[in-house]
This record gives structure tokens, sequence and C-alpha cells, in this order.
């Protein structure tokens, strides 16, 4: 049996006792226990928001709260020096870089705002300026107005920010699974990594194996996507100079397009709202009103099983859940078709 490396009064680390790191396996093992209590957590707090605040807070606040959840469950175990229900299923322990000392309150406060928080700040901020930098390009800029192509924005109108970050999760990823130290970035960035709590023995470290295999596979997946992005604008073809008339007239003809279509973010006021019964008379008043936010639909749209919402409640929703909210059909934001 292997010997215990944790005092039995606290987890504090016997003196006198070589910390070894933990493996790639036990750590995943810990993260998927966690990632399970935070879904149980989240599914309590909508539960407990419903009841206060309404049905519609809880659809259009869905990060919000799942931001919360992972807070609350960090907040309660690794702000005050214990350790997760996942850490405790495979005897973890967070120590610094070099193993000999366990992590200090500035670094524990400072993982926790930068796994729970800081991804839901910095992905509403890269949102904001992609949704701009798409109107902008629609009503046309400077560059287009002269007529010289923009090697660089038809470079970045290819990314997306969710490719972006889910290409460098999948990096370090990557990474994770060749070296087995730091499975989220934030832990790297503070320093915070695994230790085991009890003695490993030859017999537990060989059973456990590793994920090698698996981190040169998404290596190369990467490596293939990177490749194949390079090669696509390599070979795409820049558009010829226009005169100044036909600048002109592709520039009107693009804002006639974007102006016909309901795009969430281009107007605060909505198109097209049934509380005015005479817009869209084939929709029966009984069917009028949004199951998501109980109102009046504004901008409706229809999905592909065929339930009909408001544009931004049910774009908001498939954004987090894929799939419809009554009838648990496979739904993508793309799929979404506006009613006219």
């Amino acid at each position: 049996m292997s010997e215990p490396l944790l005092s039995e009064s606290s987890n504090q680390p016997k003196e006198d006792q070589v910390l070894p790191f933990a493996d790639a396996p036990s750590i995943v093992r810990a993260h998927q226990k966690d990632s399970y209590f935070e879904s149980v957590i989240r599914s309590k707090l909508l539960e407990v928001t419903q009841i206060f605040t309404g049905q519609r807070f809880v659809h259009t606040h869905p990060e919000e709260l799942t931001v919360a959840a992972k807070a609350l469950y960090l907040a309660t175990t690794t702000l005050t020096g214990s350790r997760t229900l996942g850490e405790e299923y495979a005897d973890l322990f967070y120590v610094t870089r070099s193993g000999k000392k366990l992590p200090k309150l500035a670094q524990r406060i400072g993982f926790i705002l930068s796994y729970a928080i800081l991804p839901y700040l910095v992905t509403r901020l890269i949102r904001k300026y992609f949704k701009r930098s798409n109107v902008d390009e629609d009503d046309g800029d400077e560059d287009d107005q002269e007529g010289k192509p923009k090697t660089w924005s038809s470079f970045l109108s290819r990314l997306t920010y969710t490719s972006v970050i889910d290409s460098l999760m999948s990096l370090h990823l990557a990474i994770f699974y060749l070296k087995g130290s730091y499975y989220n970035i934030s832990k790297r960035l503070f320093g915070l990594r695994y230790s085991f709590g009890h003695t490993v023995n030859r017999n537990e470290a060989a059973s456990n194996g590793g994920y090698e295999l698996l981190g040169g596979l998404i290596l190369a997946q990467l490596a293939f996507k990177l490749s194949n992005l390079i090669k696509d604008i390599h070979f795409t073809k820049l558009p010829e100079p226009h005169t100044s008339t036909d600048q002109e007239k592709d520039s009107e003809h693009r804002r006639a397009q974007f102006s016909a279509i309901p795009h969430a973010h281009a107007s605060t006021a909505p198109r097209i709202d049934l509380s005015n019964e005479e817009l869209l008379p084939y929709i029966p008043s009984a069917s009028r009103n949004c199951m998501l936010c109980l109102d009046p639909m504004k901008d409706p749209c229809c999905a592909t099983c065929g339930h009909i919402f408001c544009w931004s409640c049910i774009s908001n929703w498939a954004r987090e859940n894929p799939e419809c909210p009554l009838c648990r059909q496979d739904l993508t934001e793309q799929a979404l078709l506006p009613l006219r």
C-alpha cells in the first residue's frame, strides 16, 4: 500500500518528503470529476436564479451563470486552501513549480480569477471587436474606396475568435499530453502544479500509462489545419482595382444587401415587433410570444424544427446549447431562418 505524503490533520505535506509530480491520467481524472461537480452547481444555481429573476434572465445570461458556478466552486475549495472533490478523488494537491512548497494565497486568487472570470471577459471583448469589424467591412472602408486590396484584412476575415481560441487551447492541451504538467493555461501562468499525496510505486506508474501519442496527434492536426489555411490564402486571387464609379456602385449594393438582413448587432431597435398585429399576420395571435423571453417576438426567426423565437433569444441560446429549447433537436445559429 502506498505511503501517504499528506498529514492526517491537514493538507500540508509531511516534512522531509519528496513530492512526486502527478501524471497526466491522474490529472485528467481529477479534472473530469471537478467538471461534473461544476455542472451540478450550475444547474442548482440556475434553479435558484430562476426563482428570484424569472426564466428570461436565465436564458439571456447563460455565460454569466456558468462563470458564477465555476467561481463559487473554486472559492469554497481552492481559495480556502482545501482540495476540490476531484483532487481528493485522485489524491492530488497543489505545489509550486519546484514542487517543494504549497502555493500562496495570491497565486490561488490569481488562478481563480484567470480561470473563471478572465476567459469570459476576453471572449466578450473579442466577440464585440469582430462584430464591429464585420459591420465596418460591410459598410465599406477607406481601403476599399481607394481600390487597394487588403491582404491582411482578407487573412483576418478567415479567422474567427472561436477558431483562434480553440487552436490555442488545442496547442496547450497537446503540450500537457506530452509533458503532463499543467492542464489549464491559468495554472501554468500562476505556477500551480499537481503533486501526488502518496508515494507512487512502479506498478501504479506503469498502469497509469501516458497520453504522449494523443498529444502528437493533436499537434499533427494543428499542423494540417495551418497548412491548409496558408494554402488557401496563398492561392486566393486578389481583386483587381476598380474605377471610382464601380466602387461607388459596389459600396451602395453592399449597403443595400446589409440593410435587408436583420443582424442582431446592426441596430438596437428591432426591425419587426410582433406586438404590432399588422406585422406578419400569418402568425396566430396565440403564437406571437417568444417561449424564451415570454414577450412578443422581435425579429422572429424559425429553427430547423419549426419553432419560432426572437432572434436575440434563440441566437444566444444556440451559442451555449446547440439544441432547440422546446424539442431538443439539433440547432446551430447558422441554421436560423429570419421570418419576413
